[in-house]
C-alpha cells in the first residue's frame, strides 16, 4: 500500500490508543466493523472520506487536526527519522508520549543553544 494509506492507518492507531480505545470499541463509536479498524491500521484499506469523518469523529478529533500530522507525500519515506519515531511510540500510551515530548523538548531547545 502507499506512504499516504500508511500514515493515515498509524495515526489512527495513535489517536485511538492514546484515548485507551481497542479496535472494537473504536469501531463501535465509529459505527464501523472492528476488522475494519484493524485493516486501516495496518495500511491494508484505504479508507473513504465518510469512512475517515466517522473515525475521527469517534476519536474525538476534527479532519483539519487529523491531516495536520499527516505526510502526503508519495515519495519513499518510511524511513525518515519522525516515521520511525511515530511507529516507536504506536504502541505507547499517551502519558508516556507527553513525557516523551518533553524529553525530546528540551534536547531541541539545549542544541539551540
Amino acid at each position: 500500500m502507499d506512504s499516504l494509506v500508511e500514515s493515515v492507518g498509524i495515526h489512527v492507531r495513535v489517536l485511538r490508543k492514546s484515548k485507551k480505545l481497542s479496535q472494537e470499541e473504536l469501531a463501535f463509536k465509529a459505527n464501523v466493523h472492528p476488522t475494519y479498524i484493524g485493516q486501516i491500521e495496518r495500511g491494508e484499506k484505504n479508507l473513504t472520506i465518510s469512512s475517515l469523518y466517522q473515525i475521527t469523529n469517534a476519536l474525538e478529533i476534527n479532519l483539519a487536526e487529523f491531516f495536520s500530522v499527516i505526510e502526503t507525500e508519495y515519495s519513499s519515506t518510511e524511513n525518515l527519522p519522525y516515521r520511525l519515531i511515530i511507529k516507536l511510540l504506536q504502541d505507547v500510551d499517551i502519558t508516556e508520549q507527553r513525557k516523551l515530548y518533553e524529553i525530546l523538548k528540551q534536547i531541541v531547545e539545549w542544541k539551540k543553544t
